[in-house]
């Protein structure tokens, strides 16, 4: 193999390194500096420099230098990059020959058709060789063959910049349409005025740092407006003003707000079914920058939203004067649904499970496992007494006490004692509820409990008897507290099963309004705790229940909260 050969196979080589190289970065100084070591090392010079077009006529910036220094700014250079081919040796123009540049290689898009301009992309300039000989073809080959790997980098990674920036882009819009999404999921959940524009002022705070605003809400006769929130303090005056000028220009008067709202630095009209409803007059953010585009389509969407919300809330309360108790069942069953958790604990040791169906009618039953810490837990189950949205309420009173005191590491009877106290100051004699909490101890294996009145519950031994928790003391919300309330600790061995139930168990009818009895469900617990898993034991006593009632309709919530205890002692 002859050196010419060697030296063409050397300079292949390096050419697909360099542009191995060239293709991992998206950074244009990166590119332009790599191919101008490139070039150095292998013609072996000591000055290059990297010359970028700024996007103005006639104007440069140098992106990166060797061996002589350029200035740091941008900077007039006249050159018509036109007719400048592949390798263009400009060493007599003025501005290369006071940098003794020898040589410079523009760096050039490639064209499939030749009549098609090709983008200048920048210039590669080289000072004269160690040896202080002009460049040979061969070289200036090279060099040519680098300019265009180079230009196909910058290419490349101008592509993977553009790339980024669309998915950032894309990423902004999809996080703007998930936030939208998620206010109005939480806008459709709010049925009354307030809530709304406090909602609306929270979020306007939160994404947009926009703490002053006013909301203007057209009136029935369309021909005035009603003024919700007035942050921005629009006078009577001003408010007259709009309000004139929206009579004469209609909807177009919304874009004149801010000649006649000095404060104002945005409005946006709030439109339902495309129709406009109101109007959004924001004041200046606080961080003081001014209003992207996106923010303010984000405003446009957020104002729509509210408007939308505020229509459903008035047609709400429209519609709720004529169907008032189906609203009112509707707002129980929500308010009790919230009450239940929607997933119990894993507590080692121990197979936990609850469940609660609702009937037509809506009552209070609730169970509840509170985690209390050093292995200790509280399982609680209770009944409301009466239907509808108040004794969904009395429940959520009860459950606001329970979790408030829980975590205080009370003696049951005084915790017991403390929310009958609390309900007794703030219920009417008639509302009551029957409540049965216990502490679970998964170390010790034992469970201390205090029954307010409720139906005992029954611990079914592994050895197949039964036993009923009825220590306690008075339902609660009867009477202040005069006698102390007690409470009893048994041990949990393996195989062991607790069932808590309520009222609407025991007491299911049939069509013949005869009632499944305590003693059917022990039968069923019998039948299913021998090796059932707690949501085995629960699915075994409803199927049971539903058997029993037949056809006839569920009279009351039925509640159970089951507890199997899998440690061995």
């Amino acid at each position: 193999m002859n050196s010419t050969s060697t030296s063409n196979l050397i300079n292949l080589q390096s050419l697909i390194d360099l542009s191995a190289a060239l293709n991992t970065s998206d950074d244009d100084a990166f590119i332009l500096n790599t191919a101008l070591l490139s070039v150095m090392g292998k013609l072996r010079t000591f000055k290059a420099c990297a010359l970028m077009p700024d996007g103005t006529q006639n104007s440069w910036v140098c992106i990166t230098t060797k061996g002589m220094k350029l200035p740091d700014e941008s900077f007039a250079l006249i050159i018509d990059t036109d007719e400048m081919g592949a390798i263009d040796n400009l060493k007599e123009h003025p501005f290369f020959s006071q940098w003794e540049i020898e040589l410079c290689q523009s760096v050039r898009s490639s064209s499939a058709n030749e009549e098609d301009s090709r983008e200048f992309l920048a210039l590669l300039c080289f000072g004269v060789n160690l040896a202080k000989q002009p460049y040979t073809d061969e070289e200036r080959q090279y060099i040519s063959l680098v300019g265009s790997i180079t230009a196909n980098a910058l290419l490349n990674a101008r592509n993977m910049r553009t790339l980024r920036e669309t998915g950032s882009y894309l990423e902004r819009k999809n996080q703007l349409l998930t936030t939208l999404f998620e206010i109005n999921r939480e806008f459709t959940a709010l049925l009354e005025k307030e809530e709304i524009l406090k909602f609306l002022t929270l979020r306007l705070m939160g994404q947009l740092a926009v703490s002053r605003f006013s909301i203007l809400v057209k009136s029935q006769d369309g021909l005035s407006f009603d003024i919700p929130v007035n942050r921005l303090k629009i006078t009577s005056d001003e408010a007259e003003k709009l309000i004139c000028e929206y009579k004469e220009f209609g909807d177009e008067a919304l874009v004149r707000c801010q000649l006649v709202i000095p404060n104002c630095m945005l409005a946006v009209p709030m439109k339902t079914q495309n129709e406009v409803k109101g109007l959004l007059l924001v004041g200046e953010k606080m961080n003081k920058k001014p209003f992207t585009v996106e923010e303010q389509n984000f405003l446009e969407a957020l104002g729509g939203t509210a408007m939308t919300a505020l229509e459903n809330a008035r047609l709400f309360h429209e519609e709720l004067e004529k169907k008032r108790l189906e609203d009112e069942l509707n707002l129980a069953r929500s308010i009790q649904k919230g009450l239940l958790p929607q997933e119990l604990p894993s507590i080692e040791g121990f197979d936990i499970t609850g469940m609660s169906v609702s009937s037509k009618q809506i009552g209070g039953d609730y169970y509840d496992v509170i985690p209390l810490g050093n292995n200790e837990w509280m399982l609680v189950i209770a009944d409301v007494s009466g239907k509808g949205t108040p004794a969904a309420l009395l429940m959520a009173n009860t459950q606001a006490a329970l979790r408030a005191l829980a975590p205080l590491e009370l003696p049951l009877p005084s915790m017991v004692s403390r929310i009958n106290d609390l309900l007794f100051a703030n219920t009417s004699p008639d509302k009551f509820v029957t409540f049965f909490c216990g502490k679970l101890n998964t170390y010790e294996q034992t469970f201390t409990f205090c029954n307010a009145g409720h139906n005992p519950p029954l611990v079914r031994r592994a050895d197949g008897s039964v036993e009923r928790l009825m220590e306690g003391g008075l339902i609660l919300g009867i009477m202040e507290t005069l006698v102390p309330y007690e409470e009893r600790t048994i041990s949990f061995a393996c195989g062991d099963v607790l069932l808590c139930y309520t009222d609407g168990v025991s007491e299911a009818l049939n069509e013949f309004h005869e009632e499944y009895t305590e003693e059917r469900l022990e039968v069923a617990l019998h039948a299913s705790a021998q090796e059932g898993t707690a949501q085995e034991i629960v699915t075994a006593i409803t199927r049971d229940v539903q058997a029993h009632a037949g056809i006839a309709p569920q009279s009351d919530d039925i509640t159970m909260l089951v507890l199997r205890c899998n440690l061995k002692s």
